[in-house]
């Protein structure tokens, strides 16, 4: 499947108590698209400063999944029409630091609980880890090799001696999606992931854990930067 993903960063003129009520607002807008180009699916997420830290890169998401090429074509037309600017960001974000990503979402953990968890609804709590890929590596490349990197940290290849660490079951959280961006346009990030929860103190036990076993950003041969956002995701539509 298909997901569009919209990293957004407040304008400064937006106080941070009153952003995650505007941004929902603003992201429920693409549920009111015609049938035929509504999302399949519609997620709004807000940044927790007091897990992600006091000054996030991103303070929300909107999540937006689709069929195909040709369903996602009908909604970011729709998004740029009259129809459709009620759904643009422009009265809470800013723009230079609010890109847009749309990727290939590959479950590689705990899909019988995101069936669940889609069919049911309502707020549950998310890790999520942004990355640029290496320099040297295509996009095709990384990707592949992001795929083999699943359940380790570390941005080296071939075991915790050459700078990678197993994450320990205790916190590898409910369900684990990678998004890989679609080979279509330069992207500002190469690899997304989000790693379910469903009370704050699993969220916290992971933050806790990478922040003692990965206390700076991840490099090597595969990530040339990453950071990590804890965010509260809820469903809009399903």
């Amino acid at each position: 499947m298909i997901k569009r993903i919209e990293f957004v960063t407040r304008r400064t003129d937006v106080p941070a108590g009153r952003f995650p009520a505007v941004w929902r607002h603003v992201a429920a807008g693409a549920v009111d698209a015609p049938p035929g180009v509504r999302p399949s699916r519609v997620a709004v997420c807000t940044t927790l400063p007091d897990l992600t830290g006091p000054e996030p890169r991103h303070d929300g998401l909107a999540v937006e999944w689709f069929a195909d090429a040709g369903h996602l074509r009908r909604f970011e037309g729709w998004l740029g029409g009259p129809g459709g600017l009620s759904r643009r960001a422009d009265r809470v974000a800013d723009p230079v630091r609010s890109p847009v990503l749309v990727t290939e979402e590959s479950v590689m953990r705990g899909s019988g609980w995101l069936d669940r968890r889609w069919r049911d609804g309502g707020e549950k709590l998310k890790h999520m880890a942004v990355a640029v890929r290496a320099a040297g590596l295509t996009p095709a490349e990384f990707s592949e090799r992001w795929r083999g990197h699943s359940g380790r940290v570390g941005g080296s290849q071939g075991g915790q001696q050459g700078g990678q660490a197993a994450i320990p079951d205790l916190v590898k959280g409910l369900a684990y999606v990678q998004n890989h961006p679609l080979p279509r346009v330069a992207w500002p990030y190469d690899a997304v992931n989000e790693v379910y929860f469903d009370d704050v103190a699993g969220l916290r036990a992971r933050i806790e854990w990478f922040r003692e076993n990965l206390p700076g950003p991840v490099r090597g041969d595969l990530f040339r930067e990453s950071w990590f956002l804890a965010v509260r995701e809820e469903v809009l539509s399903a």
